[in-house]
């Protein structure tokens, strides 16, 4: 009687956790293993898009000083040839991420949308090539918003989602005033 409520009951039981025992153990060393590389590849596509948005940059290193309202994150070219700043603003959908390569001399170099949760067909069109094209070059802290410069053009009907890549570029021309350049 003993042995069939050991074998009904108990047995079943050690059976269960020797197995989640053996797969918590084979999921950690899998992670120990993998996590590094995904770590340097998430590194390695971070740094090519830095380079997209700043062709001149080799390697970048983030910077440890203040970070201007609306700045994510800015990296310093290695090379010193300017920086790559990650700036957020409310768009119509939620906040838009914007990356803007800046050179040495204060000019935006590409500008990029890296992350978005704006209406498909429409506020996505403030996200395309053409559209950010328009910022290249622009090398100064307007003050205003988009229909107050007349050398940057808004999508029509998109107007919230075209003020927030203004507003994300004109935070990462703040965010380089701040750090006095790239020094």
């Amino acid at each position: 009687m003993k042995n069939s409520v050991f074998r009904e009951n108990v047995f079943p039981v050690i059976v269960l956790v020797c197995i989640c025992l053996i797969t918590t153990l084979a999921l950690a060393g899998t992670y120990n293993v993998a996590n590094p590389k995904i770590v340097e590849n998430q590194r390695k596509e971070a740094d090519e898009a830095r380079m997209l948005v700043l062709p001149s940059g080799d390697s970048f290193t983030q910077y440890e000083g203040k970070l201007s309202e609306g700045v994510i994150d800015c990296y310093i070219a290695d090379n010193k040839s300017g920086m790559a700043v990650t700036a957020e603003y409310k768009g119509f959908g939620g906040n838009v991420e914007v990356m803007v390569g800046i050179d040495a001399g204060g000019n935006v170099t590409g500008v990029t949308v890296t992350n978005h949760s704006e209406t498909p067909g429409l506020g996505t069109k403030a996200m395309t090539e053409k559209y950010l094209s328009q910022y290249g070059g622009l090398n100064q802290v307007t003050g205003g918003h988009i229909k107050d410069d007349p050398d940057i053009d808004a999508i029509t009907g998109a107007t919230i989602t075209s003020n927030a890549v203004y507003c994300s570029v004109e935070e990462a021309l703040e965010q380089f005033d701040e750090c006095g350049g790239v020094k």
